[in-house]
């Protein structure tokens, strides 16, 4: 509840916000690797906060099922993604998810598990909803790779824009995020820091 009450009030402005936060340039960086992957079939976005990063995958997708916790941001999604006839946006838990088993050929998560107290229970969801060699793309922003001046500026706008991280949130890394994915199941395909002044970890694995 309470991570559905913190975002939810930032749905109607929160792709400006994330520009302020984070820069344009580098979530373009993410838009530009996710165009870049082309992931087709079916495919499931799980914290797909107002649909920045669903119309990239939705290029490509036979299917995409655009999901968030957050009631706003799905609403917000849902008008923002009417002409994609392809698409499907629904409020769901990434905890516990409605789909039935083995059922989506990728699940992508950018900018979810770095702000949900138990991470490593939504990629074991993710896997139960994941065909047999799908494939899972998780981006996170983080700090590794920054400067301490980069690091400061980001914590500062952070704040300014959206107060104090709800309960749970936890700064990733590439190490950190390879581990819990092969803990679940995972075969890592591909880790790696992208973007520029602000960084984001980048990790492709398919399940096994």
């Amino acid at each position: 509840m309470e991570q559905e009450t913190h975002w939810s009030r930032f749905a109607t402005d929160f792709e400006k916000r994330n520009h302020y936060v984070a820069g344009k340039r580098n979530i373009n960086a993410i838009k530009d690797e996710l165009f870049q992957l082309k992931l087709t079939g079916k495919v499931l976005e799980l914290g797909c906060g107002n649909g920045t990063y669903s119309q990239i995958l939705a290029d490509s997708a036979d299917e995409l099922f655009a999901t968030d916790y957050s009631k706003e941001m799905v609403s917000f999604s849902a008008q923002r993604l009417n002409e994609r006839k392809n698409v499907h946006v629904e409020q769901q838990d990434c905890f516990s998810l409605s789909y039935p088993d083995a059922s989506f050929d990728a699940v992508v998560m950018v900018n979810l598990l770095h702000i949900i107290a138990n991470p490593e229970k939504a990629l074991q969801e993710s896997s139960r909803v994941l065909k047999v060699s799908g494939t899972v793309v998780v981006v996170s922003f983080t700090i590794e790779g920054m400067n301490l001046f980069q690091k400061l500026g980001m914590g500062y706008r952070y704040l300014r824009t959206y107060g104090k991280p709800p309960a749970g949130a936890q700064t990733l890394t590439v190490e950190h995020t390879c581990d819990m994915l092969i803990n679940c199941g995972f075969v890592i395909t591909e880790s790696k820091l992208i973007g520029h002044n602000s960084k984001a970890v980048f990790v492709r694995a398919k399940l096994v």
